[in-house]
């Protein structure tokens, strides 16, 4: 029987842990009615794994017991992260959910020339990147960054960029090892100035064929022809 898998935000050592988090509880009991003596799988970030039985449930904590203690270790010859232009709540949403279970480890919402919209709720955000590594048996969460200005976002990072649009080279082209981000404009697609900036900033152009793609389903597809092939 498969068992479900559950991120905790807190150092476990092993041992018996005390959990208080009131979504979790919630979660447990009213959803999953988990009894004492059931067990899961626990993971808080940090490249462990963690068999834990139920000893004790009540409406304000849950004691949980490790049985067993096992380090993954997730190796990655690709680091990608999505640089994505801020576009429909839904969508978006759909965007870190999908890329999560591929194995990104970032996103950064971007202001661009033809963003739909301006803001974000980040703490959902991060509830669903939370569930998304929950299902997809990922031991790290992504980073998700507060809403920036294209330019902003693209010369702080330290890693290689591209950026999907229709005239590029294809995937299989080119070395996306490393630490590497992809630039996904929004439905209108990149404005003049954009494209002539990064030319400027000699960033190189990929394409995913001549379809007309959603924003939010450039973002997937690039995500998973990087990182599955891997």
């Amino acid at each position: 029987m498969r068992l479900h898998r559950f991120y905790i935000d807190s150092k476990i050592e092993g041992g018996k842990f005390e959990v208080t988090d009131t979504d979790l509880l919630y979660q447990w009991q009213k959803v999953f009615r988990f009894k004492i003596g059931d067990k899961v799988l626990i993971f808080n970030g940090e490249g462990f794994e963690f068999l834990a039985v139920f000893e004790t449930i009540s409406r304000e904590s849950v004691v949980l017991t490790v049985e067993e203690k096992k380090e993954i270790k997730e190796k990655k010859k690709t680091e990608l992260n999505i640089f994505q232009s801020i576009i429909k709540k839904d969508n978006f949403e759909f965007v870190v959910q999908k890329c999560t279970e591929l194995g990104v480890s970032a996103f950064y919402p971007i202001l661009s020339e033809r963003s739909e919209k301006k803001n974000l709720n980040i703490e959902r955000l991060e509830k669903i990147a939370i569930e998304a590594s929950e299902q997809s048996g990922r031991n790290s969460i992504p980073k998700i960054f507060e809403p920036q200005n294209l330019k902003e976002a693209v010369e702080s990072f330290d890693g290689k960029l591209f950026v999907l649009d229709f005239e590029g080279k294809n995937i299989s082209e080119v070395d996306v090892s490393g630490k590497i981000g992809i630039l996904v404009g929004p439905e209108g697609g990149w404005g003049d100035t954009e494209k002539s900036w990064f030319k400027e900033k000699g960033i190189v152009s990929l394409t995913l064929g001549k379809q007309v793609l959603r924003a939010e389903t450039a973002s997937i597809s690039a995500s998973a022809l990087i990182l599955l092939e891997k």
